[in-house]
């Protein structure tokens, strides 16, 4: 298992960002929700999904990941210089938590959801999960867990039920309109 932390700090590719944490409170959602904005990289971030090629990481994008509270997964919206959303991706975790500086942290269990902005669904990186099964990385209990987490998500999306994009969305128009949380 992977520990990770929301701001990113060692990514090399973003030579200059922004970055930002709030708490968020409605019917949808309860938790933290963390801004990096790219400010300046060194390259653009160009990823392939069947077809698809996009970019998800440019001077002027800004990833926001949204961690609810009781969850095993975190959210990073991903948006264009324009504030448009480019891809939603879903990261099953073991847990998450702030640490002592105020900052979001997750435990990866390398098992990933993309969607789309037209709703195609993509689960990513399962050969990952199974490889860090065999070396001891995580358990059987670790590995159930983020098929489990993944397949609720699958199935809440096919049925439109996964409010929480729709929370994401909420959340990326407001840092929009403001270039910060409010």
């Amino acid at each position: 298992m992977e520990h990770k932390t929301a701001d990113r700090p060692n990514w090399k590719r973003v030579t200059d960002k922004h970055f930002e944490v709030t708490h968020k409170e409605s019917s949808c959602f309860k938790g933290k929700v963390t801004a990096i904005h790219l400010k300046q990289v060194s390259e653009p971030l160009v990823v392939n999904y069947k077809e698809n090629k996009i970019c998800i990481a440019d001077s002027g994008y800004t990833w926001m990941q949204h961690f609810p509270e009781g969850e095993k997964y975190t959210i990073t919206t991903v948006l264009d210089e324009n504030g448009e959303v480019v891809q939603f991706y879903i990261d099953m975790c073991g847990d998450h938590g702030v640490d002592d500086r105020g900052i979001p942290w997750f435990d990866d269990l390398y098992l990933d959801i993309v969607i789309l902005p037209d709703k195609e669904l993509f689960l990513l990186d399962d050969d990952e999960l199974m490889k860090a099964f065999q070396k001891g990385d995580i358990n059987e209990e670790q590995m159930k867990l983020a098929h489990e987490t993944a397949q609720k998500i699958i199935s809440m999306h096919k049925e439109g039920k996964f409010e929480q994009l729709e929370t994401c969305i909420e959340h990326a128009t407001e840092w929009k309109q403001a270039k910060k949380f409010l």
